[in-house]
């Protein structure tokens, strides 16, 4: 159960898993978005002050084109001081400079003077872009008594006015802006000075990560705590407007949102685990029952029914139709045994009967079953029996002949192998008693053997005499004796074939081996055949290579061979048909004998080369049984292929 289990458990909590990493994703997708869409909306609020903090400072330097006037009103040095101190209150500190630079005179309404030493800004920056233009220039920035100040030095006629701007009246509302909690908002200039009436610690290296580009936002430490700060800078002053919160604030509402969603998440996957796992038992345990039972149902057991019950209506419908099919199963199993016994019990009757003796085996010989003639032959001892077998492969394997002598009878032996429903197949071995056969096979060879020997002299002297007539003959005669002359051949040839078969039999047939010219061998019985052809109507082709095609081979007998296999195919290929002789030669040698006659049935064409078998009843078979037996000798093979009404087609290999 526990493989199915895991199984159906992960498949479910994959299906299940998929949309939820989706989610996920966007979760995270999410919190990215809203954070960078968090750090714009802060970035343009403090654009915002950058812009409204410029317009402040630059609203003021047009409000001191006016000091040209009272210089031209006021004349006194200390008068014009004290006007321009009255008419702009945002000034603290006011002097007059004259065109090297250096203090003329200086008033304060505050205690700011005190604070001021001797006035020179010769050596200022600033002061050489100030020479020769018509508008002031911001210098530098300070914070003294927490105020913020600035110093502005502008041009009057040829004399300067140094005034000390208190910022915080230019950035009061910004100061005054809240951003949460922790949120602040305060200025620096360039040189790293913080313009703010509060007390704020920033490391000078994180200062300069600000003062590098025009705006931005970067981490710091803010009085000890890290903060997430937004910058612009202020046009063409060097103030840097500075927007700052505690990063825990500034993300605590996105964490929020992206914990309680993962939270979500987790209980859904939570809950999905519960489910998956419930799930899975109520599917897996009623399907490993099922796998349970089938196993007892091909072991054979039919007893025991499943009894698991499921949540689920169709699996406790497929237990139902299972069980069914068990009840079913076990009837039919009993029937079929009853029939299996019957069926073996007459099989054994029958192979009992046998003649025959019938031997099955497995893969190493060793008796499976044996009936009682083969008992009677080979006796009931399994390891003599096992010995006789491997002798009799072995002796069939070395012959070509399935006929075996075993005690003074012959067996025409026949193997079958039998594959059934298990690993090792078995191996049927069938002995058919022949022994009267060989023996009717023997008194007709020593008969036709004897007849030959008997007609071969009084036949010679008949064809001498036909020789003799013939020199005599008138032209109406000479039919005759050329009809008596060929009868003669055709019993001669007969002859010939049975003192052959009788000299292979004996082993006396022995080959003279010579480099043979095959094409010239079949022209020479192309020739023979030609006025046969011509007498029956018979079209004969013969298609030779330009090439001579030689062969160690003995002449006389393969002429013998190929004679004998044309003499069929012209007797059975009636008037109008067609006779085809060819040589050929690839990798081997190959002739080919083809006709248009009437054909051999597929069932005998096993039997054409076996000695006494004919497809008529005209002459004794010997014919294909000696050119078989010759192209072996010389260590060829040779093929039929025939088909009824359409005709037969023999292969010389060599």
């Amino acid at each position: 159960m526990s493989g199915i289990f895991r199984k159906f458990f992960n498949t479910i909590i994959s299906v299940g898993i998929i949309p939820i990493i989706f989610v996920v994703i966007l979760i995270f997708y999410y919190q990215s978005v809203s954070r960078r869409n968090l750090q714009n909306n802060y970035q343009k609020l403090c654009d915002s002050f950058a812009i409204s903090s410029y317009e402040s400072i630059n609203n003021f330097a047009k409000r001191l084109d006016y000091l040209n006037y009272l210089k031209y009103v006021y004349k006194d040095d200390d008068e014009f001081l004290k006007k321009t101190s009255e008419k702009y209150e945002e000034i603290v500190f006011i002097a007059l400079l004259d065109s090297t630079g250096s203090e003329i005179k200086r008033y304060s309404t505050y205690s700011f003077s005190k604070l001021f030493s001797y006035i020179n800004i010769s050596r200022k920056e600033y002061f050489n872009r100030i020479k020769g233009s018509k508008d002031g220039v911001i210098g530098d920035f300070q914070i003294i008594r927490s105020f913020p100040l600035a110093t502005i030095v502008y041009p009057v006629g040829d004399k300067f006015v140094y005034a000390v701007v208190n910022l915080k009246k230019f950035f009061s509302y910004i100061y005054q802006t809240k951003i949460g909690q922790t949120g602040m908002v305060f200025f620096i200039s360039d040189n790293g000075v913080v313009l703010n009436d509060s007390n704020i610690d920033i490391n000078y290296k994180e200062m300069e990560e600000i003062v590098k580009s025009d705006y931005g936002n970067t981490e710091m430490y803010i009085n000890g705590k890290k903060y997430i700060s937004f910058f612009r800078k202020l046009n063409d002053v060097n103030i840097y407007v500075v927007l700052a919160q505690e990063k825990r604030e500034f993300l605590r509402d996105i964490n929020l949102i992206f914990y309680s969603m993962l939270f979500l998440v987790f209980l859904v996957l939570t809950i999905s685990y519960f489910i998956a796992f419930i799930t899975s038992r109520n599917l897996a345990a009623p399907i490993s029952s099922l796998i349970s039972a089938a196993e007892r149902v091909s072991g054979g057991n039919f007893e025991v029914p499943v009894t698991e019950k499921s949540d689920f209506a169709e699996l406790n419908e497929l237990v139902r139709v299972f069980n069914l099919m068990m009840e079913k199963l076990n009837d039919y199993s009993k029937i079929q045994i009853e029939k299996l016994m019957d069926e073996r019990e007459k099989l054994n009757i029958i192979t009992q009967n046998l003649k025959d003796a019938v031997i099955l085996t497995d893969s190493s010989f060793s008796p499976v079953f044996v009936n009682r003639s083969a008992q009677g032959l080979v006796g009931n001892d399994y390891n003599r029996i096992k010995d006789i077998i491997n002798s009799v492969v072995k002796r069939l394997s070395d012959n070509k002949n399935k006929i075996i002598e075993f005690k003074n009878k012959y067996f025409e032996i026949y193997f079958d192998n039998i594959k059934l429903h298990r690993d090792n197949p078995l191996m049927l071995i069938v002995a058919r008693d022949v022994t009267a056969e060989m023996r009717i096979n023997k008194v007709k060879e020593d008969v036709f053997r004897s007849v030959a020997h008997d007609l071969r002299s009084p036949l010679l002297n008949m064809q001498g005499y036909i020789k003799l007539l013939s020199y005599d003959a008138d032209e109406k005669n000479m039919k005759y004796i050329k009809g008596l002359e060929d009868e003669s051949n055709i019993v001669f040839r007969m002859l010939e074939n049975i003192l052959d078969m009788s000299r292979i039999e004996n082993k006396t047939l022995n080959l003279n081996i010579r480099k043979t010219n095959l094409k010239e061998l079949l022209k020479n019985i192309a020739e023979r055949f030609e006025i046969r052809a011509e007498t029956k109507g018979i079209e004969f082709f013969i298609r030779l290579p330009d090439y001579d095609v030689f062969a160690d081979l003995d002449d006389e007998l393969f002429l013998r061979a190929v004679d004998n296999i044309l003499t069929n195919a012209f007797k059975y290929t009636d008037e109008g048909g067609r006779v085809e002789l060819m040589l050929e030669k690839t990798d081997k040698i190959y002739i080919i004998i083809s006709d248009t006659g009437k054909g051999i049935e597929k069932e005998r064409l096993a039997d054409i080369f076996d000695r006494f078998k004919t497809t008529s009843r005209s002459g004794f078979g010997l014919g294909l049984s000696i050119a078989k037996t010759i192209v072996e000798m010389h260590k060829g093979n040779i093929s039929v292929d025939s088909e009824i009404g359409k005709g037969t087609r023999f292969v010389i290999e060599i």
